[in-house]
C-alpha cells in the first residue's frame, strides 16, 4: 500500500471543499461521477486509499473503481474476501443507506454478521486498520458503496460524524446522476441503455404515466399479456409470481428525479418449483420455508413484511432461525449457498 497524500484534509468551509463540490455537480450524468463523489468523500477525512463498490442482493459486490489500492489486493479482494464482506451482507439485511466503519462491526453473540474471517483475511492483505464506507442506493434493491481505508489507526468518531454530515450533500448528487441516467434513456431509448436496467424494465411516475422501458419489457408483454394486468393490479411492493417470471416492485421515494414517488418494474426468470422444496420437510418450518422462498427471489424484509402480514421484527428473527438451521451467517451466504439447487436435489 502506497503512503497517504501529503496533502491534508480540508475543511467543509474552505474554498477547496465548494470547488470540489462544483466539480461533482458539473459531472453529473457523465461516466466520471462516482469517481469525482469519492474524492469529495475523501476530501475532509485524511486516507491513504479509496474504493467503490457496488453491492446487490443477487451478486457478488463488484469492485468498480479504485484509488492507491495494488492490482493484486483488488485480485484478492475478488476472489477471496468479497462473499465474507461484512458491508455486504450488511446491505443485503438491512438496505441501509448512510455511514459505516469496519470496526462499527463488533463481533458478538447471535449477531447476523461476522466481520472476523473478512477482518483476518482482508486486511493484512490489504495492510489497513479500518475502512470508512457511505452508502447510496441505486435501483433493484442494490447499493453503490464509497470507502476510505486507513493504514494505522481506526476513523474516530469525530470523523464519521462529518461523513454523516456530508452525507446528504453526496446522497443528492447520486440521486440526480441516477434521475439523469435514466432520463438520457427515456429520450434515447435502448441505445445508451445502462447495467442498471439491463433486465426488462418499466418504469411509471405515480399518476402511472410510463416513464422508460426498455426493449426486453416490451418483447416480454407482446409475447405474455398477463405481465401487462400484472402491473396493472399491483397495489404494494411484493413479488407477483407469473407463468413464467416473477415481477418485482419497488418504489421510488418522493425525491428520485426521474419519477418522484413512482415504481419500478422489473421481471426475472421463474424457478420451476421453491427453492425450498429441495430442503427436505423437517428442516424449516412453514412460516420459515415462505419466508426462505421469498429471500432466496430478492425480497427486502420490508416486502416479506408486508406480503406476510407480520413485522420486519419478526421477519429479522425468522431470518436468523433459518441463517441458524442451513449453516449460514448471512443472506449473502444462503444465496450463495442454495441459488444453484434444484427441488430434489439435497
Amino acid at each position: 500500500m502506497s503512503a497517504p497524500s501529503d496533502t491534508g484534509p480540508i475543511g467543509l468551509a474552505q474554498e477547496a471543499w465548494f470547488r470540489l463540490v462544483g466539480e461533482v455537480a458539473s459531472s453529473i450524468g457523465t461516466d466520471g461521477f462516482h469517481q469525482k463523489l469519492v474524492e469529495l468523500f475523501g476530501a475532509t477525512i485524511p486516507h491513504s486509499a479509496s474504493w467503490i463498490i457496488r453491492y446487490s442482493r443477487v451478486a457478488p459486490p463488484d469492485v468498480i473503481y479504485t484509488a492507491n489500492v495494488p492490482r493484486d489486493v483488488v485480485d484478492f479482494y475478488v476472489a477471496e474476501c468479497a462473499p465474507l464482506d461484512p458491508f455486504s451482507a450488511h446491505w443485503r439485511l438491512n438496505e441501509e443507506p448512510g455511514v459505516r466503519t469496519l470496526a462499527s462491526f463488533a463481533p458478538k453473540a447471535g449477531a447476523a454478521i461476522d466481520p472476523r474471517p473478512y477482518s483476518r483475511l482482508f486486511k493484512p492483505a490489504a495492510e489497513i486498520e479500518d475502512e470508512l464506507g457511505m452508502f447510496f442506493s441505486t435501483v433493484g434493491h442494490s447499493s453503490l458503496g464509497l470507502f476510505l481505508e486507513r493504514v494505522e489507526g481506526r476513523f474516530t468518531a469525530a470523523e464519521v460524524r462529518q461523513a454523516k454530515l456530508v452525507f446528504p450533500v453526496l446522497d443528492g448528487f447520486h440521486k440526480t446522476h441516477i434521475g439523469r441516467i435514466f432520463d438520457r434513456l427515456r429520450f434515447a431509448g435502448d441505445a445508451n441503455e445502462s447495467e442498471l436496467v439491463s433486465r426488462p424494465t418499466l418504469v411509471r411516475d405515480r399518476t402511472g404515466l410510463e416513464i422508460f422501458a426498455n426493449a426486453s419489457w416490451r418483447d416480454a408483454v407482446a409475447a405474455d399479456p398477463s405481465i401487462g394486468e400484472a402491473v396493472a393490479s399491483v397495489v404494494d411492493e411484493r413479488a407477483v409470481q407469473l407463468a413464467d417470471h416473477t415481477l418485482k416492485v419497488e418504489r421510488f421515494d418522493q425525491y428520485f428525479p426521474l419519477a418522484p414517488s413512482g415504481t419500478m418494474f422489473v421481471l426475472t426468470e421463474r424457478a420451476d418449483a421453491p427453492v425450498s422444496a429441495a430442503l427436505g420437510p423437517e428442516l424449516l418450518t412453514r412460516k420459515e420455508r415462505e419466508i426462505f422462498d421469498l429471500v432466496m427471489a430478492g425480497s427486502t424484509t420490508g416486502s416479506i413484511a408486508q406480503a406476510l402480514s407480520i413485522s420486519k421484527g419478526m421477519v429479522k428473527k425468522y431470518r436468523l432461525q433459518i441463517y441458524r438451521k442451513t449453516g449460514v451467517a448471512s443472506e449473502r451466504a444462503l444465496v450463495q449457498k442454495f441459488s444453484g439447487l434444484s427441488p430434489g436435489v439435497a
